[in-house]
């Protein structure tokens, strides 16, 4: 997998490398900037799957299909992220701009490096912005390598198998691991909406590496609750007596 360019208001300079000289994508806090030419020392990240987040300052030898240099650098622009697909040829530059979300926290992304903090500003950000778009159920998947051991303190523990469930104030958790990989299903209602996004920011903070998060899904089926809140042998049926 090739590394991932973020630039955000702290690091806001990606330098690239071409013929004639260097070409800087400028964070402009609403939008990306383009100067050629620029002799800026760089300031940005790079995310190195499964490797970590770093801050890099040399220029960036952009990838060449077809004769047609191309660039992606994702940007955090106030509480948006994008992503700018930059494009040149004959020295003519064009971009298409595109908004994403959790999608970019896909492929391995190591919490590891010194712009880790930067990353878990980006997935905070992420987060909110699907809370805001949402009502009332609020739902998150994960897939995790983690170092240790998660544990729910204070929830109620269900088991059925190799899957855990944990509930507790508006909040379900529905866990199963293998090996080092974890994974987890959210599901809130509006009651317990601030212990869904504490609960998702610990469980990324305690995490090595991420290899998956989808919002508004869960990875396990609804049965799986229905069979520990409802057990079959509890469920009425509603109708009229036969005579």
């Amino acid at each position: 997998m090739p590394p991932r360019f973020l630039l955000t208001k702290r690091h806001p300079v990606l330098p690239l490398r071409l013929d004639n000289g260097n070409l800087c994508i400028m964070h402009r806090d609403k939008y990306l900037d383009f100067l050629l030419p620029c002799d800026m020392a760089g300031n940005y990240i790079v995310i190195i799957p499964y490797q970590g987040s770093y801050v890099g300052n040399k220029p960036v030898e952009p990838a060449v299909w077809n004769g047609v240099l191309n660039t992606e650098v994702y940007a955090l622009l106030r509480d948006e992220l994008a992503l700018y697909e930059l494009s040149i040829k004959g020295g003519k530059a064009s971009y298409v701009k595109y908004r994403v979300n959790e999608e970019f926290l896909r492929g391995g992304i190591s919490l590891s490096g010194d712009a880790v903090n930067d990353v878990l500003g980006v997935i905070n950000t992420v987060l909110t912005s699907y809370i805001k778009s949402s009502f009332m159920i609020y739902t998150a998947y994960l897939r995790l390598v983690v170092n240790n051991g998660i544990r729910f303190t204070g929830y109620r523990e269900y088991v059925r198998g190799r899957i855990k469930i944990y509930s507790r104030d508006g909040l379900v958790i529905i866990k199963e691991g293998s090996g080092n990989e974890v994974r987890l299903s959210l599901i809130s209602t509006l009651e317990g909406l601030d212990q869904f996004t504490s609960v998702i920011m610990s469980l990324i903070r305690s995490s090595r590496v991420i290899n998956d998060v989808r919002l508004g899904r869960i990875g396990h089926s609804v049965r799986t609750i229905l069979d520990v809140f409802i057990p079959p042998n509890n469920l009425i049926t509603l109708g009229g007596k036969g005579g």
